[in-house]
């Protein structure tokens, strides 16, 4: 048992010690509970670990989340609340982002944007028709994502009426901010995502305050990327209102917004590979 001890020290030691993750080390007397990265390979139980970095932090205003990091660069977020449960996945390779809400109870809500495929949303396995008004409602519905909104409208209040300070993990928060966001333009709502884009923005281009140094080089790459995206975004809703036909032009706003939010979501899981998720603590 000893030996063993002594073994999985050595290694998060040496992991540490490796570039990737040296400025993620800092942040170690910040965590609560973090699973020091370790090589995947057969432990005693011959299970395989799977997981390069794991962590578990508080986001004031939003609550508990939790992270993974696979060796292969898939992330996984998720956001815990007695009501909810938020989870998104990214695979790097494809750029594909797949977003669940549930309770447990409910059939849960998922989204799928990114990658090759087009939008979809789907409640359980049954996939919504996006241009069904009524149907998309409906698919709203529910304790879990009703709860989900109302947080996010809540933290969305408190960023409007300002913040002090920036903090190393606003790209995590930012990422659940954009899916309440698209929650409510799927709801009818065709300014939701633009506040989002607004609020974000309005603290990048402000004077970081409190991003911690380690943390400062990631921060500012995932900033020039949100940044370059948006021009992106305002490119295609130009084209999208060039449309003549009103239906066609809804349509391909919501399209906009779907792929802004998958990238700007992309942009987070790059932000988490940089900081080994060490910007995600208590």
């Amino acid at each position: 048992m000893g030996v063993r001890r002594t073994t999985i020290a050595a290694v998060c030691l040496l992991i540490m010690m490796w570039p990737v993750a040296a400025r993620a080390a800092a942040a170690a007397p910040f965590a609560t509970n973090v699973a020091c990265a370790v090589p995947p390979s057969e432990k005693s139980t011959g299970e395989r670990q799977d997981a390069a970095a794991a962590r578990t932090g508080r986001i004031p205003g939003l609550g508990t989340v939790q992270g993974t990091l696979g060796w292969d660069n898939r992330m996984s977020i998720s956001l815990l609340n007695e009501k909810f449960v938020v989870r998104r996945t990214l695979d790097p390779l494809t750029g594909s982002v797949e977003i669940t809400i549930s309770d447990g109870a409910d059939v849960p809500l998922s989204i799928r944007v990114g990658g090759p495929e087009p939008l979809r949303v789907l409640k359980g396995k049954r996939p919504i028709d996006l241009s069904d008004a009524r149907a998309m409602r409906g698919a709203l519905d529910g304790e879990a994502v009703s709860a989900f909104r109302e947080l996010i409208g809540n933290y969305q209040r408190t960023l409007i009426a300002g913040r002090s300070a920036a903090r190393a993990d606003d790209p995590h928060a930012d990422g659940f901010l954009l899916i309440g966001a698209f929650l409510s333009s799927l709801g009818g709502d065709p300014t939701a995502m633009a506040v989002a884009r607004d609020l974000i923005l309005q603290r990048i281009r402000g004077k970081l305050n409190a991003v911690r140094f380690d943390f400062k080089d990631c921060v500012t790459d995932y900033e020039r990327y949100l940044l370059k995206i948006d021009v992106q975004r305002s490119q295609c809703l130009d084209a999208a209102n060039g449309r003549d036909s009103w239906y066609a032009r809804a349509a391909d706003r919501l399209g906009c917004e779907a792929e802004y939010m998958a990238q700007a979501l992309a942009g987070e899981g790059q932000f988490a590979s940089c900081t080994m998720l060490g910007a995600m603590f208590a």
